[in-house]
């Protein structure tokens, strides 16, 4: 089996890399457009701009990929509100590139996606419930999730939330800062308790519940999509939702950190005005996971086990 992963130093697409190559001996090639890993590369390194259809063409036909594992994007939802080139040229066209792509050499494609389709305003949300965005972040995802599903192609819709974990190309990254939504969030939680500082987490405005999910185990969810043969959209996230309060105070025990510094912002914390320019966000994007559990006949993470799993992984070096 060979394995193409669009994206592969970010965190979701590095765990790609490891579980498609530790857990399912796959051979590996990854797509890197800017910035090398800093671990060892033991798979095959593609420097491709996945908006360039003559790269991205050429790398799939001289590699021939089994699957095709599209992580690509960018997160950064403020930016994409006011600059709509860049994310319909990063977020749409190199979608529909890759999966055109994908057919040219008969590959399965599997698009990451996200719980930010949604709106939060009705959930839990199911696999079939129709998407309903409420920023550009999740309306360029709708739009992906829509061309690979009616290209023609075998494909698969990998729908994460609240992603943590380990950056297996980065041994030692963190985030940089605090986060509006849930990503990398668990990471900025850990970081602050061990310096000792609190976590003061906003109940209301913000993307204030999901479904937190271990990197490594989305990654093998969409691994398991490809074995099992299955086809259409899947949601590869935690079984469990929380709000940024209890996900704080589950990192904390986990961790064997002080759970007191973990705490809801007072209103005067939540003032509006602090996110003058942002974008609207989802407020619970809780997503149901029965059917897909179901349909891979595997059970999806649930926090504490997923919390235990993370921090084995930090301590072992291993996956």
């Amino acid at each position: 089996m060979k394995v193409f992963v669009t994206g592969g130093t970010g965190l979701v697409g590095s765990n790609v890399i490891k579980v498609a190559k530790e857990r399912f001996e796959a051979e590996v090639v990854a797509s890197i457009y800017k910035r090398m890993p800093e671990a060892p590369a033991d798979y095959t390194i593609e420097r491709m701009n996945v908006a360039d259809r003559t790269a991205v063409m050429a790398a799939l036909v001289k590699h021939r990929p089994d699957l095709v594992i599209h992580c690509a994007a960018t997160v950064d939802h403020d930016r994409l509100e006011y600059d709509h080139a860049m994310g319909w040229r990063l977020m749409v066209e190199a979608t529909r590139i890759m999966a055109e792509a994908c057919g040219e050499v008969g590959a399965k494609l599997i698009f990451v996606s996200t719980d930010w389709v949604f709106d939060g305003k009705n959930p839990p949300y199911k696999e079939n419930t129709h998407p309903c965005p409420v920023n550009y972040y999740g309306l360029l995802k709708v739009i992906g999730e829509t061309i690979v599903n009616s290209t023609g192609i075998d494909y698969g819709i990998a729908r994460i939330a609240a992603v943590y974990g380990r950056n297996w190309s980065f041994p030692g990254w963190t985030p940089k800062e605090k986060v509006t939504g849930f990503g990398t969030l668990a990471n900025w939680m850990l970081e602050t308790l061990l310096r000792g500082e609190e976590v003061v987490e906003w109940t209301k405005h913000v993307n204030i519940q999901a479904n937190p999910t271990l990197a490594s185990d989305c990654a093998d969810a969409m691994m398991t999509i490809f074995t099992k043969k299955e086809q259409g959209i899947f949601h590869c996230c935690g079984r469990d939702c929380c709000t940024r309060v209890e996900l704080g105070g589950h990192v904390a025990r986990t961790f064997d950190l002080d759970v007191s510094k973990v705490r809801a912002a007072t209103p005067e914390e939540m003032d509006l005005s602090s996110m003058e320019g942002s974008s609207p966000l989802p407020l619970r994007t809780y997503l149901e996971v029965s059917e897909t559990e179901h349909r891979l006949d595997r059970e999806n993470i649930g926090i504490m086990e997923g919390l235990e799993e993370w921090k084995r992984q930090i301590n072992t070096n291993q996956l």
